[in-house]
């Protein structure tokens, strides 16, 4: 049974379900320009040369990411007061979903303004000199592994915000169980998938395995704001 936590004429759940929305629009638009993400090698050089023979693109690809990051946070910071604004059996799990949340939206916010620095890094390399090459190089690669260290961390924690919440959602009461459930089956592996990239190296598999699990959970914000937009209005 779904309790009336989501109000008709509620600005801030309009609000909320707008930022989920763009929030999903955005990290859609940024996914497909992410040129290096979509290359399929695991050599770190022919990974990164996309991004600098295409700079713009890629700083333009890290911009949307970071936006649609932020108007996700819009719309979870929704989700949590829809939660813990009423007496129920989810608040705890909102809560902690959502100062988790809060975490894991600063680490992209890094992780993206990181990728906008390795792609004028990777630029410079590709119009240095060949004398220069291999010290610009060597900035990038600096970039890159600063960059690798942090992402395992961010998938972990921000899709741990999510299980946590979709755990909220389905102990409150609040919202449809397939919400709930859908969010849950598509965060345990994303969060399983940054505790295997700690210990392993890049590879074009585990690549690959994220873009389907970011393009679920792309969806899954896309059809939850869709819903709280329609019990809003």
């Amino acid at each position: 049974m779904t309790h009336q936590t989501i109000v008709k004429g509620d600005s801030l759940q309009r609000i909320s379900s707008a930022g989920i929305i763009i929030g999903a629009i955005l990290v859609a638009v940024s996914g497909f320009m992410m040129l290096h993400a979509n290359t399929p090698t695991s050599d770190l050089r022919e990974m990164l040369t996309p991004m600098g023979e295409y700079q713009y693109r890629a700083i333009g690809a890290s911009l949307f990411g970071m936006f649609g990051f932020w108007m996700a946070l819009i719309g979870l910071m929704g989700v949590n007061r829809s939660i813990t604004g009423v007496e129920t059996k989810g608040a705890v799990w909102a809560q902690l979903g959502f100062f988790f949340t809060l975490i894991g939206t600063t680490l992209w916010t890094i992780s993206w303004a990181m990728d906008v620095n390795t792609a004028n890094a990777v630029a410079n390399w590709l119009s240095a000199p060949i004398g220069d090459k291999e010290a610009t190089w060597n900035g990038v690669a600096t970039l890159s592994a600063f960059g690798r260290g942090i992402l395992p961390a961010t998938w972990i924690i921000y899709w741990l915000a999510l299980a946590f919440l979709n755990v909220a959602m389905l102990q409150s009461g609040a919202y449809p169980q397939w919400v709930g459930w859908s969010g849950l089956i598509v965060s345990i592996p994303m969060i399983a998938l940054g505790v295997i990239q700690v210990f392993t190296p890049r590879s074009v598999t585990l690549t690959l395995i994220f873009s389907i699990l970011m393009l679920l959970t792309t969806l899954w914000y896309l059809t939850s704001g869709i819903w709280v937009a329609r019990r809003a209005s």
